[in-house]
Parts: structure tokens; C-alpha cells; sequence
């Protein structure tokens, strides 16, 4: 005997079989469904930046003898810096704003040579600095097309700074105190520093189609350390020219 099936029984054995087996039709892109009051206030992605550039400063560093009043001056090298940023945009279209911070470093050993106001050469060490700034702030950028981006960012920073020095000469044999002029100076210690200030830049970057970016750019700071008897007080308000390697990274 033939039984033909009602079209709801169809119905019901098509829905059941359809259950039973989701992974037949299942996509193999996993969607969830993200409410608004759990999306992230940083929207889907943050830029990573690793920087390394060069601190060029005309600047120089200045001892004051405590007693005399009497000072000496030296050049003040250029510094090799490293560094890390993260951008937190808080819009994702041409136009991006948002919140960054970062971390930089710089280190040198290298010569200093003061010179007093008489043009007499006070003395000459090898001198140990090392530079730490932590920064945080604002950015807005400029996205032409989806491979270029153009940004600026500013904002507060915090620097630390330690120096420390050798006595490679007899300062017996050194014209410290000659022609009336006298300038203390402690050899073979180390002293450290801590200041506030304020930092900008601007750059650029090329992104490829996996997210990850090359660029340049130019990074302006501004803050004083002072180092006392050891390396004198310096003044950081100089162009730091990099370059950057970065990535964009998706939050979920």
C-alpha cells in the first residue's frame, strides 16, 4: 500500500532535517552579534608603530660651579632613539581622531668636552646617557586612499633621564683652574633626573593589504634635565627624525 505524505508532514521531516545537520549549512565565517553597550569605545582597530630615528640638537650642556658662579659648556651629542606607539582611533573613515601614547629610549656613551667662559678647555670625559620618555595624547590623521595615511599628534610627556661619567684623565693635569677660572666637576659619579613636558609630531605611512605599514616622520620635544655636577643641565627642544613600522590590529 502507498502512503503519499501530507505537504505538512514534508514540511515538518524538511525543518527537523535542517536541524539536525547545521553544520551542512553552516558558513565558515563565524558571526556574533556585538551590542552597543559591549563595543568597544575604541571602535574595531589600533595602529601599532615601532619607531627608530635620531635625535639631532644644537643645544648644549651647562655646568655651574655651585661656588664660583663660574660655567662651562659642552656640545650635546646626537641620540639614537627607539620607540613603540599605539593609536586608539576613535572614528574610522578619511578622517580618524583619537587618543596615543607610547614609550621612547635613547642612549649614548660618548665624549664631553666643556668649555669655560674664557674659551679654555675645563675638561673632557666619557659620558653614559640614557633617556626615557613616556608620552600620551591626541591624533587626527588624514586617510586619502585606503594605502595612504597622513597624521599629527601631541600632547604631554614624562622624561627620565640618568647620566654617569668617567675619569679617563688626571684632573690634576686638567686647566679646571686655570686663568681664574674654576668649575667643579664630579668624575666617576652618576646622578638622575626627572621632568614634565610636552611633545608633537607628524608623519606618514604606506599600508599594504595585510594591514601592515612603513613610514616617516619628524617629532619635536620639549623638557629640561638637569644633572647637576655630573653632566650639567640640558635642554631638549629638538627635531627627532624617524622611521616606523607598523601593523593594524582589530579589537574584539
Amino acid at each position: 500500500m502507498h502512503v503519499k505524505p501530507s505537504p505538512l508532514l514534508s514540511l515538518l521531516l524538511a525543518a527537523t532535517f535542517v536541524l539536525l545537520t547545521p553544520d551542512i549549512f553552516a558558513d565558515t565565517v563565524k558571526f556574533k552579534e556585538v551590542k552597543s553597550a559591549e563595543k568597544p569605545s575604541s571602535d574595531d582597530w589600533i595602529v601599532l608603530q615601532v619607531m627608530l630615528g635620531q635625535l639631532d640638537t644644537n643645544n648644549q650642556a651647562v655646568i655651574t660651579d655651585p661656588d664660583s658662579g663660574e660655567r662651562a659648556y659642552s656640545d650635546f651629542p646626537s641620540l639614537p632613539f627607539g620607540g613603540i606607539q599605539a593609536q586608539i582611533p576613535l572614528a574610522h573613515h578619511w578622517f580618524e581622531y583619537g587618543y596615543e601614547t607610547g614609550a621612547n629610549l635613547g642612549w649614548k656613551n660618548d665624549s664631553f668636552v666643556f668649555v669655560a667662559n674664557n674659551n679654555q678647555a675645563t675638561i673632557a670625559f666619557k659620558n653614559e646617557l640614557f633617556l626615557l620618555e613616556l608620552h600620551g595624547g591626541v591624533f587626527a590623521a588624514l586617510l586619502p586612499s585606503s594605502r595612504f595615511r597622513l597624521y599629527a599628534g601631541a600632547g604631554p610627556l614624562l622624561a627620565y633621564g640618568h647620566a654617569s661619567n668617567n675619569d679617563e684623565e688626571d684632573p690634576a693635569q686638567l686647566p679646571s683652574n686655570q686663568s681664574g677660572t674654576t668649575i667643579k666637576i664630579n668624575l666617576g659619579e652618576s646622578e638622575n633626573d626627572v621632568a614634565f613636558g610636552a611633545y608633537a609630531r607628524i608623519g606618514m605611512e604606506y599600508f599594504t593589504r595585510t594591514g601592515f605599514s612603513f613610514g616617516a616622520g619628524i617629532r619635536r620635544t620639549r623638557y629640561e634635565l638637569d644633572f647637576g655636577q655630573v653632566a650639567g643641565s640640558i635642554d631638549i627642544d629638538d627635531n627627532l627624525y624617524f622611521i616606523s613600522l607598523g601593523q593594524r590590529f582589530k579589537i574584539y
